[in-house]
């Protein structure tokens, strides 16, 4: 009987939903009258909702005891003895663990950012010239790591948008990691955007092959040809316009049938806060082109485009459903 009760994952995504709206202090007398009859409507939204509740203070709570045990000062070798007592400290180290998950949330990239030798900053396209004198231009928020030892050529792309113009080199190979796909050229210019677990490559000039671990033999791809790596499989596309797929250097991000979860990872990529979709909405898809110098103007854009709404509960996190 109890587990007929148990909330489904629609009404979970419900209930984050309404639980983000009150915490956010932005529902109206309609919409507060509109929560209480979902609330009542069913068992499993209020399990669904007391869950929520549940789940946010075990981020929030341990949070707020370090902030105010941090704030009294204490004296004398009693008190100290007190305060790393077995249960404060699990508590303590309960604490620290949930802001560690919260911190990782709101900035997912820091662990990134720790292995990278190349952090690009948060607004603006950075150029890079590479030891070897080839050239790259890292998006907003990307980053990579290089390895350039021994006359190798090899980068990683831990994370964004980069487009690569790679010097020739007595034909020594020049070599791009992105997630599950490797990049392998000699002398050429192509885009890699590794925002998502997929992978996607274009050549603009000359000729890349892509591989993974399961195809190490890969595809080839000469100009105007992307490949997609989804799911581990390669996915060639033909006659692609090259300048769309690199229209971020020009302050811009112009996207064809794309997922809105996808789209929305890239403009998270130029915000300094989170974006996050709830329920199906992600699942649509888009058109269009959107200013990355104002990435509030371009959720509005996309939300009014794919019938959405956006629910700013803080300054770090942005809810759209």
């Amino acid at each position: 009987m109890q587990a007929d009760q148990n909330p489904t994952q629609t009404q979970k995504d419900e209930a984050a939903l309404w639980h983000v709206r009150r915490i956010g202090g932005s529902m109206t007398a309609a919409q507060e009258v509109e929560f209480d009859v979902w609330l009542n409507a069913d068992m499993g939204n209020r399990l669904a909702f007391d869950q929520m509740r549940v789940l946010w203070g075990q981020v929030e709570e341990p949070a707020s005891r370090l902030a105010t045990a941090r704030s009294k000062k204490q004296s004398g070798f009693g008190k100290l003895r007190r305060w790393f007592s077995p249960v404060r400290t699990v508590s303590a180290f309960t604490g620290m663990a949930a802001c560690a998950a919260l911190a990782l949330f709101l900035n997912p990239d820091v662990i990134e950012n720790m292995q990278a030798d190349i952090v690009s900053s948060s607004d603006m396209v950075t150029d890079i010239e590479l030891s070897d004198g080839s050239h790259v231009y890292l998006a907003a928020n990307s980053a990579i790591k290089t390895d350039f030892e021994d006359g190798r050529r090899d980068v990683a792309l831990l994370r964004g948008q980069a487009f690569f113009d790679v010097t020739h080199r007595n034909g020594d190979r020049f070599r791009v990691k992105a997630g599950d796909a490797t990049i392998e050229v000699v002398g050429t210019r192509f885009n890699v955007d590794y925002l998502t677990q997929n992978t996607r490559v274009g050549v603009e000039e000359g000729a890349v092959r892509v591989s993974t671990q399961a195809n190490g033999d890969g595809v080839l791809l000469g100009p105007g040809q992307v490949v997609a790596l989804e799911a581990g499989r390669l996915t060639v596309s033909d006659g692609v316009d090259i300048a769309a797929t690199q229209s971020w250097m020009h302050g811009r991000l112009s996207v064809r049938n794309m997922r809105v979860d996808d789209l929305v990872a890239q403009l998270d990529n130029f915000a300094s806060g989170r974006f996050v979709t709830v329920g199906d909405i992600g699942d649509k898809t888009i058109s269009g082109s959107f200013p990355t110098a104002d990435i509030d103007r371009s959720l509005e854009t996309l939300a009014a485009a794919v019938g959405a709404k956006l629910v700013k509960t803080s300054p770090w996190l942005t809810v759209i459903y």
